[in-house]
């Protein structure tokens, strides 16, 4: 009876292991499925910082390593020209006013990609510490809906007994930075089509 009662035992924990194994999560299948974009538009950035020069730099990064990830490159000029009609650079609206849906018609691009950056700069005596934060979404040019989304901060501290030196440090930094920020950004995106082909 014992010996019937531990066989038991034995095949019933077999049969619920081998149920867990059937139905192991597939993890990231979901992203890999509903990123079809081929053309990213990367969108002017939102920043809280109020730096015109790090978002400039941070944009056009992101485009950089957008190329280097497989998506087709949609030029900055262009995409800002073409969004000049919808008053985006004159200041009246930002870029998170603009629908995804009317991507594809200004620019051909399957998805829009949203940031917004933030810039803290605390200046003390003798150091800077510089924080940069970033928040990126990638937005389906067909549906709108957000297909992807990833942020990251980073932060460099400069010391310096001048404040003449701690601004040629923190400007200096600032590079190293923002590509911190971005490759962290997209490292969890999936390679594009030129990749992938």
């Amino acid at each position: 009876m014992k010996i019937y009662k531990f066989n038991l035992l034995w095949i019933v924990m077999f049969l619920t292991i081998c149920g867990c194994w059937g139905h192991s999560p597939q993890i990231g299948n979901d992203d890999h499925d509903k990123i079809q974009a081929k053309t990213i538009a990367v969108l002017p950035v939102e920043n809280k910082g109020h730096n015109g020069e790090t978002t400039q730099l941070f944009r056009l990064r992101l485009l950089e390593e957008l190329y280097f990830k497989g998506y087709s490159k949609i030029p900055l000029e262009m995409i800002d020209k073409k969004l000049e009609s919808l008053s985006i650079n004159e200041g009246n609206k930002s870029a998170s006013a603009i629908a995804p849906q009317k991507l594809k018609d200004l620019l051909g691009a399957d998805a829009g990609l949203y940031c917004t950056l933030t810039q803290y700069n605390k200046s003390k005596i003798i150091y800077t510490p510089i924080t940069i934060s970033a928040y990126c979404e990638l937005r389906s040019a067909q549906t709108g809906k957000i297909i992807w989304h990833a942020q990251s901060e980073s932060t460099e501290r400069n010391f310096d007994f001048t404040s003449k030196g701690l601004e040629k440090e923190s400007h200096e930094y600032l590079e190293i930075l923002i590509d911190e920020v971005v490759t962290d950004i997209l490292k969890t995106l999936q390679d594009g089509p030129n990749l992938r082909s």
